[in-house]
């Protein structure tokens, strides 16, 4: 609570809330708090001084290890091709075929095709999403639980507000759901890799009950199990509320309730119903609504996901990264279904320069508040150096960037790449 929460660090994913074992966390006007042992030192909720809990910090994914230090437990040796974006095995670029997830769809649909795929053939019971709905503000997306391939389909494209996405994970256990895909920006990510790969034994201390160790490991673990695969989407800032309710709604006039969707090309885009669009500058948004808590994040690109995806650079059309076998497989029968195009990634030139820069500049990030990857850290919990980085260019020269991966080089989905 100290470390992270009132220094401004917390990035809201409600991970924590999602693994308390001892019901002291819940989630209250979109950040975690102390409801239960109020009267307890801040930072203390009474079990963790009496009985031993580190459950919410050990999944907080802005305290340590961070993701660069999680790479060795996600990867292990099992790594394909690493560059500035990641772990990968494949990336490419690609457009499902599915004309009804299109017209809603932010880029080419391939997020909301594969999910809706998956739960037709049966391979997860559902998914969990940010999605508008009933009871929900127009443009403000709540945690959602899609059951049905209807569902997955309405939940489609972006608000670039922030959704706690982890919290689905609790109406899962509720729900007896077991083979779920999960969505979620990198922040979402980074913790359900940490309710799956860290380390337990810190829970396992002399003196504790049997009992009440085994109830804190069941609920670090847990979530995690229940999901199938992940997908993490590319991310480098989210926006507060007031970007919808002050800006959008009060300056420019528009109603929420007529807005179709929202998409950031360079400037953000706000498209209403019946296909009027509206821009707003970029500079202007991230200057007046950036949240705060955003600049303690260096992952651009969801660099622990099974499979990430991204529009940056491209209009239509989705940047795919493959980083997991299981990514891997999952994507193979997608394709194999005929549901999507494929293109590789040396066709998208634009698209993969972008990609590069913008991890790049997500990772010189340094954070002003406490808690950061590489500060007030021993050396070897420090982040680790950018895979493949040339380093700076020499003085009045540009930065080189690596060409686009040929096919055989893991630049194209599975299905175009060699054998």
């Amino acid at each position: 609570m100290n470390a992270v929460v009132a220094a401004g660090a917390c990035c809201e994913c409600g991970s924590c809330v999602t693994v308390c074992p001892h019901n002291i966390i819940e989630y209250v006007a979109g950040r975690p708090r102390q409801t239960a042992k109020e009267s307890a030192p801040f930072d203390h909720c009474g079990v963790s001084e009496r009985v031993g809990c580190d459950v919410c910090a050990t999944v907080c994914p802005r305290l340590w290890p961070r993701e660069e230090q999680l790479r060795d437990a996600v990867f292990g040796d099992d790594r394909a091709y690493e560059g500035i974006f990641g772990v990968y095995r494949h990336v490419f670029v690609a457009r499902t075929r599915d004309g009804s997830v299109l017209g809603k769809a932010q880029d080419g649909g391939v997020v909301t095709a594969l999910l809706a795929w998956a739960r037709q053939e049966g391979h997860v019971e559902g998914a969990v999403v940010a999605a508008v709905g009933e009871g929900d503000s127009p443009c403000f997306p709540t945690p959602r639980l899609a059951t049905t391939v209807e569902e997955i389909k309405a939940s489609a494209g972006s608000w670039y507000t922030y959704c706690p996405n982890n919290l689905a994970l609790r109406d899962a256990k509720e729900r007896k759901l077991e083979r779920l895909a999960f969505v979620g920006v990198p922040c979402q990510i980074t913790p359900l890799r940490k309710m799956a790969h860290a380390d337990a034994g810190r829970l396992q201390v002399p003196g504790k009950k049997p009992q009440v160790i085994s109830r804190q490991i069941g609920f670090l673990r847990d979530p995690a199990e229940r999901v199938g695969f992940s997908v993490g989407l590319f991310c480098t800032e989210v926006f507060r509320p007031e970007l919808m309710s002050e800006h959008v709604a009060g300056r420019m006039g528009i109603p929420l309730d007529e807005i179709d969707k929202v998409n950031v090309k360079g400037e953000v885009r706000i498209h209403r119903r019946g296909g009027e669009m509206a821009r707003i500058p970029l500079e202007e948004v991230v200057r007046d609504y950036q949240r705060p808590a955003c600049h303690h994040c260096r992952d651009f690109s969801a660099e622990l996901a099974d499979i990430s995806c991204g529009g940056v650079g491209t209009e239509g059309a989705t940047i795919v990264v493959l980083r997991t076998q299981k990514g891997v497989d999952i994507w193979r029968a997608f394709e194999a279904s005929g549901q999507v195009d494929v293109r590789p990634i040396a066709e998208h030139k634009k698209a993969w320069n972008i990609m590069l820069r913008l991890a790049r500049q997500q990772k010189e990030r340094l954070p002003p508040g406490a808690v950061r990857a590489d500060g007030d850290a021993p050396a070897e919990r420090r982040g680790a150096p950018i895979p493949g980085d040339p380093g700076e260019p020499a003085p009045g020269e540009k930065r080189r960037l690596p060409p686009p991966p040929l096919p055989e080089q893991g630049g194209a989905s599975p299905g175009m790449s060699p054998v």
